[in-house]
């Protein structure tokens, strides 16, 4: 007999309203994040022809800090406000075949240290970006993202317009240079985008967003320095101890993978960007760590910045900084669970060793998730290349607790000046290919930190060849492949 006709009639009534608030969440959900499909939208139409298939335009980010993605989105709701459906994609995930197909296309664009593309859109520039493509006639704009105390002022969005410009495209209006989120520049691209839709918005344009509170350059307090590599070959390398500032407004928050600007007193204002070496200890205030090498010229000077750091600001000096957040390099929550595969160099270790003090505190939070990658040997892998096992082993003391504690499940570290058959990170990683492979499909996330020249770029060849580029551009993708080079 049908088990229905012994259903009491309230709970029918309890069932069909579960099931359509049930659907209506779904409903909500799927229009909360239509935006962020990364596919073409196959129901755009042409304006005034119904039913006609119309252009698409698409919105690209190259963004190192999250402020161009950010942007890109805003962008996107603009154009889509404005009746013209909008694609929104990183640069990284497109080639000129794919710009092609849309009409228009918005660059929104940060630049990486002085002048550089940000880290994720190497890949773009290597690729593509040495050579006009055929990009005749693609109607585009170019926003640009920068820092006016930096010598390159938008360096990377002034050369991706250059390349456009090479390639054929055509400019709907000048690039817009925004510094620093100025507010001025945000609106006028806003309106030269909104000037372009079927239906232009009637609605105010929204304003930039607010600087986050602490982020202004401050002076911290230099309390201490220790000497981590005496005797070695290389220069010195020094773990600094910082503390906030006394007066004035608490410091931003920053978490592992984030950066520290630096600003010299009577420099020329260009700001220095170091990986903060690990996370306040709780109940401590908000000290943070850097771990800094000095830096020599060619000439035999000093470098300024790493100089004044690691000798010339006397304890108990000021220190002009500001907190720099770092999305590129932070682990978001949804990956926060995964086995880590941490890959480094010399001070690169400052990056990946937040990122492990971070793991050890999640590891110890009860029915932490971590504690089942402890057992299965797949919690954290840590490869770090140095000069001499005698003088450069950095933070061995730590490194070696997290490895007995189970933080560190395996640590390969590797010397140049040792000789031996693996002298680099690069190397060491091919001949554990089989190994970076399971971590791989295990769900690992790689964080890569230290040297653009030789170890970045050794590393990005080792993990083409062992991983192959489908699977390397998944992990890209997800996410799963993060850097703090330079």
């Amino acid at each position: 007999m049908d088990a229905l006709t012994h259903t009491p009639p309230h709970r029918l009534a309890q069932a069909a309203a579960l099931l359509l608030a049930w659907i209506g969440l779904c409903l909500w959900q799927w229009r909360r994040h239509r935006l962020r499909q990364h596919a073409p939208q196959a129901t755009a139409l042409v304006p005034g022809a119904p039913g006609a298939p119309g252009p698409v335009a698409l919105v690209t980010w190259a963004s190192q800090t999250g402020a161009a993605e950010a942007l890109a989105w805003d962008t996107a709701r603009l154009l889509e406000s404005g009746g013209l459906p909008a694609r929104v994609a990183p640069l990284d995930q497109l080639d000129p075949g794919q710009l092609i197909q849309h009409q228009p296309v918005f660059f929104v664009a940060s630049t990486a240290g002085d002048g550089q593309a940000p880290d994720h859109a190497e890949r773009f520039v290597d690729r593509w970006m040495d050579r006009p493509a055929e990009l005749a006639g693609l109607p585009c704009g170019v926003l640009a993202l920068g820092d006016r105390e930096y010598r390159h002022f938008c360096g990377f969005g002034q050369q991706l317009q250059h390349w456009l410009h090479a390639s054929g495209a055509q400019t709907l209006f000048e690039p817009v240079l925004m510094d620093r989120g100025d507010p001025q520049a945000m609106r006028h691209w806003l309106a030269a985008v909104a000037a372009l839709t079927p239906t232009p918005a009637s609605a105010p344009l929204p304003a930039a967003p607010a600087a986050p509170a602490g982020s202004a350059f401050a002076p911290w307090i230099l309390l201490g320095r220790r000497h981590l590599n005496p005797g070695s070959q290389g220069e010195p390398v020094w773990l600094i101890d910082i503390a906030p500032p006394m007066d004035g407004p608490a410091p931003a928050a920053w978490e592992a993978g984030d950066l520290v600007q630096l600003r010299l007193p009577g420099s020329d204002r260009t700001p220095r960007s170091y990986s903060i070496a690990g996370l306040p200890e709780p109940g401590s205030g908000a000290g943070l760590q850097l771990l800094v090498r000095r830096h020599r010229r060619e000439d035999g000077s000093v470098g300024a910045a790493s100089g004044w750091l690691t000798g010339d600001c006397p304890r108990g000096g000021a220190l002009s900084l500001r907190i720099q957040p770092n999305p590129a390099f932070r682990l978001p929550p949804a990956l926060a669970d995964r086995p880590l595969v941490l890959i480094g160099n010399g001070t690169g270790l400052a990056g990946l060793r937040a990122h492990l003090q971070a793991a050890e505190r999640r590891l110890t939070t009860p029915a932490s998730p971590r504690q089942a990658l402890v057992r299965q040997g797949l919690h954290a892998w840590l490869v770090l290349g140095e000069r001499q096992a005698a003088h450069d082993a950095l933070c061995d003391v730590e490194i070696t607790h997290w490895l007995a504690s189970g933080v560190l499940s395996r640590t390969d570290r590797v010397y140049s000046r040792d000789g031996g058959p693996h002298r680099h990170v690069q190397d060491r990683l091919a001949a554990e290919a089989p190994r970076l492979r399971a971590w791989v499909e295990a769900g690992a996330v790689l964080l890569v930190c230290g040297s653009r020249q030789g170890m970045a770029r050794g590393v990005d060849a080792v993990l083409a060849e062992a991983l192959g580029e489908t699977t390397l551009q998944t992990l890209r993708q997800q996410g799963r492949l993060r850097r703090d080079v330079y």
